[in-house]
C-alpha cells in the first residue's frame, strides 16, 4: 500500500516533468540535450577566442583606448578621423585596387589552366599535384621566394632580364612607388592561381560531355561550347570561389608585410597593414580597430551573398524548425544581393551583345570569302594532315603557365645550394657551380637558433590539430545530424568566423593574452590557433557528414545505441578521409601561421620558422643563401604531407570546404 501511495503522489510530478520536456522539445529540437553536448567545445572556443573579442574590438573602436585598460569612450570620433585621415583614405584605394586586380586576373587565368588541365589531363595527369604548390606553400616560403627572385642586385628576374639585353639596370620591382602594387599583385595572382584551377578542374568534370557532343552536332564552334555550356556549368563554383578570393585578398596582410611593409610611400599599404601600424606598432587601439570595423561592412556584404551560396548546399534539420530566424538572414542576403546582381546581369548583357556583334561580323566575312567545295576538300585533307598541331597553342600556353608556377620554387633550390661567393660574385647565377651545403651547415650552426625555431613549430603543429580536429568532429556532427533549434544560426556563425580578417581579431585576443600574462610563450599560439582553424574544419566536417546515408545511424539507433556510442563507433570511422583532410589542413595552417605568432612572440627562443625568418628578410642586405635553406627546409615537410594526402585534400577543398557538401 506504501509503495502504491508512494507511486500515486509521484505520478503528477511525472506528468508535470513529461510535460516540461515535451514542451523544450518543441520548443528546442527533439535532439536539443546531446546537440548541446555536442557543440560545447566549439563554443567554448569560438564564444572565448572570436565572438567576445570580437564584441570587445567592437567596443575599443569607440574608445580612446592606448593601453591593456579600455580607454574613455569617445563615440564615433575615431571613425570620423579616420575618413579625415589621407593615410586611411589611401589604404582604402590600395587595397580596392589590390583585390580588384588580383581577383579578376586569378578567375582568368584560373579559368585557362583548368581548361588546359581538363584538355591535357590524359597526358599531363601528373602535373595536377604540382599545380597546387605555390597555394599550399608556407607564407614565408612565398616571400623568401619572391623577394629573392626579385632583388634588384642578386635576383634572378633581373639577371635574365641583363642578360637578354632587354634591361640596362636592374628594375626596382619590389622598391618602386609605380611598380610595387603591380608586382604584388603578380605575386598574388602566382599565389592563388592554384586555388582557382583545382575548384574549376573539378566543376568541368562534372559536367556532361555529351553537351559537348551534341553541341558540336549541332556545329557550335569551340568559342560557342565554352560559352553556353562551360560557363553555365561553372557558374556555381566560379561564384563561390571567386568570392572566397574576395575575401581572402581583401584581408591580406602576412605576404604583403613580408614583401614590402607597404611601402615604398604607402604604395602598398592595404587597410590590414595600416590597422595593424595603429594598434600593434603605434599602441592606437582604437583607430587601429576602427581601420578593420570601417572594412567589416565590404566584408560583410560579401559573406552573407557567399553564405547564401554555400548554405544552398547543406542539409540541416534545423531548417525545418528554425525558418523565423534564418527569414530575416535570406532577406538581408536579397537586399546586399540586389545591387551586385543588377551590376552583374549590366555586364553580362553588355557582354553579350559585344560578343553576338563580333561573331556577326566574322560570320559575313565568313560568308563573303567562302571558299569553293574544292578548296573546302583540300583544307579539310590539310587539317587531317596536321591535326597533331592543334595541340601545339593549348600545350605551349600551359607549359607557360606551370613554368610561371614552378619556377620560383626552382630559384629557391639552386640558391640553397650555392656557396656565399657563387652569390655575392654571380657567379652561375641560375645553377650552382659547385653544389655546396654550405648555406645548411650555416643555417644549423651557432649564428642562427634554427633548430630551436623548428622544434618550437614541430611542438605547436602536432598539438593544434590533434585539438581542432576533435573539436570540429562534434560540432559539425551536432549541426548536421541532430534536430536542434540554432543549427542554421550556428552554422552561419561557423562561415563568418571562417572568413573574419585575422587583424580583426588580433588586436583584442593579444590584449586578453596580455592581461593573462601568456603572451610570449607558445601556450599563447596553442590556444589561438586551433580556434582560428576551427571554423573550416567544421564547415569541411559538415560536408563530409551529410553524404553519410541516415540509415546506418537510424540501424545502430534501433540497435540500442545512444548518440555518443552511435557517433563514435559508426560515424566517426566512416570520415576517416575527412579527420585526415582536417588534420592535414591543421598542420600546415599550424606549420606556416606568421601574423599571431609574429605578434605574440617576442624572445627567440620561443619564435616559430616563420617569425624567425621574418627577421631576417626585412632589411635591405639579407642572407639569401640560408634563407633559401631554410625555405627549401621548411617547404619539405608540407610537400610530404600533401603527397601522402594529396587525393583528401584536393577533396576538401572541392567537396567539403567549397561545393557546400551538395
Amino acid at each position: 500500500m506504501g509503495d502504491s501511495r508512494s507511486i500515486n503522489s509521484n505520478l503528477p510530478v511525472y506528468a508535470a516533468r513529461s510535460a516540461l520536456s515535451r514542451k523544450l522539445d518543441d520548443v528546442l529540437g527533439k535532439d536539443w540535450r546531446v546537440a548541446w553536448l555536442f557543440m560545447a567545445p566549439t563554443v567554448i572556443l569560438m564564444g572565448g577566442l572570436i565572438a567576445y573579442p570580437f564584441l570587445r574590438a567592437f567596443y575599443i573602436s569607440f574608445t580612446n583606448t592606448t593601453t591593456l585598460e579600455i580607454g574613455p569612450f569617445v563615440g564615433l570620433t575615431n571613425y570620423i578621423n579616420l575618413w579625415k585621415d589621407i593615410f586611411f583614405r589611401r589604404s582604402v584605394v590600395v587595397t580596392a585596387k589590390f583585390t580588384l586586380s588580383a581577383v579578376f586576373l586569378k578567375l582568368l587565368a584560373g579559368i585557362l589552366a583548368s581548361v588546359l588541365l581538363n584538355r591535357l589531363t590524359s597526358k599531363v595527369s601528373w602535373l595536377t599535384g604540382l599545380v597546387l604548390l605555390p597555394w599550399i606553400m608556407p607564407e614565408i616560403v612565398r616571400a623568401i621566394t619572391w623577394k629573392g627572385l626579385l632583388d634588384p642586385l642578386y635576383g634572378g628576374v633581373n639577371r635574365a632580364l641583363l642578360a637578354l639585353g632587354l634591361i640596362e639596370r636592374p628594375l626596382p620591382f619590389l622598391t618602386g612607388v609605380d611598380s610595387a602594387l603591380p608586382t604584388v599583385i603578380m605575386v598574388n595572382l602566382w599565389q592563388g592561381i592554384p586555388f582557382f584551377t583545382i575548384n574549376l578542374l573539378a566543376g568541368l568534370k562534372a559536367i556532361d560531355q555529351e553537351l559537348y557532343e551534341a553541341a558540336a552536332i549541332d556545329g557550335a564552334t569551340k568559342w560557342r561550347q565554352f560559352l553556353h555550356i562551360t560557363l553555365p556549368g561553372l557558374r556555381y563554383v566560379i561564384i563561390v570561389v571567386t568570392l572566397l578570393s574576395t575575401i581572402w585578398t581583401f584581408n591580406s596582410f602576412g605576404l604583403i608585410f613580408l614583401l614590402t611593409g607597404g611601402g615604398p610611400m604607402d604604395a602598398t599599404k592595404v587597410y590590414s597593414i595600416l590597422a595593424y601600424q595603429y594598434a600593434i606598432t603605434g599602441m592606437r587601439y582604437g583607430p587601429g580597430i576602427a581601420v578593420s570595423m570601417t572594412m567589416a561592412p565590404v566584408l560583410a556584404i560579401f559573406i552573407v551573398i557567399l553564405g547564401r551560396y554555400m548554405m544552398s548546399g547543406r542539409r540541416l534539420y534545423a531548417e525545418e524548425s528554425s525558418g523565423e530566424f534564418a527569414a530575416p538572414l535570406a532577406a538581408i542576403g536579397s537586399a546586399i544581393a540586389w545591387p551586385l546582381k543588377l551590376l552583374l546581369r549590366g555586364l553580362i548583357g553588355l557582354f553579350w551583345l559585344i560578343n553576338n556583334a563580333v561573331e556577326t561580323v566574322l560570320e559575313k566575312i565568313g560568308e563573303a570569302f567562302r571558299p569553293s567545295e574544292a578548296e573546302i576538300h583540300n583544307i579539310a585533307l590539310r587539317r587531317r594532315r596536321w591535326r597533331w598541331t592543334g595541340n601545339i597553342l593549348p600545350v605551349t600556353t600551359f607549359v607557360l603557365l606551370v613554368g610561371f608556377e614552378l619556377l620560383p620554387f626552382y630559384w629557391v633550390i639552386v640558391t640553397a645550394f650555392k656557396s656565399e661567393l657563387q652569390i655575392t660574385r654571380f657567379e652561375n647565377v641560375f645553377w650552382p657551380e659547385p653544389w655546396t651545403w654550405a648555406q645548411f651547415e650555416r643555417l644549423f650552426g651557432p649564428n642562427y637558433n634554427f633548430v630551436v625555431w623548428l622544434r618550437n613549430t614541430v611542438t605547436i603543429s602536432c598539438i593544434t590539430p590533434l585539438i581542432s580536429t576533435l573539436v570540429a568532429s562534434l560540432g559539425a556532427y551536432a549541426l548536421t545530424r541532430l534536430r536542434w533549434r540554432g543549427a542554421s544560426a550556428f552554422s552561419r556563425s561557423v562561415l563568418v568566423a571562417y572568413l573574419m580578417p585575422g587583424i580583426m581579431m588580433l588586436i583584442p585576443i593579444y590584449q586578453l593574452f596580455t592581461r593573462l600574462r601568456i603572451t610570449n610563450t607558445l601556450l599563447s599560439l596553442i590556444i589561438s590557433y586551433p580556434t582560428f582553424g576551427l571554423p573550416f574544419a567544421t564547415w569541411l566536417m559538415m560536408g563530409y557528414y551529410s553524404s553519410i546515408p541516415e540509415e546506418l545511424e537510424a540501424a545502430a539507433l534501433i540497435d540500442g545505441c545512444n548518440r555518443f556510442q552511435t557517433f563514435f563507433l559508426v560515424v566517426l570511422p566512416l570520415t576517416r578521409p575527412a579527420l585526415l583532410a582536417v588534420a592535414l589542413f591543421g598542420v600546415t595552417q599550424a606549420w606556416s601561421e606568421f601574423l599571431f605568432a609574429y605578434v605574440m612572440i617576442h624572445s627567440e627562443s620561443r619564435m616559430t620558422i616563420p617569425v624567425g625568418l621574418a627577421q631576417m628578410i626585412i632589411g635591405d642586405v639579407l642572407p639569401w643563401g640560408v634563407l633559401c635553406a631554410a625555405a627549401l627546409i621548411i617547404a619539405i615537410p608540407v610537400l610530404a604531407l600533401y603527397s601522402l594526402g594529396q587525393r583528401f585534400m584536393v577533396a576538401g577543398l572541392t567537396a567539403g570546404a567549397v561545393k557546400g557538401g551538395g
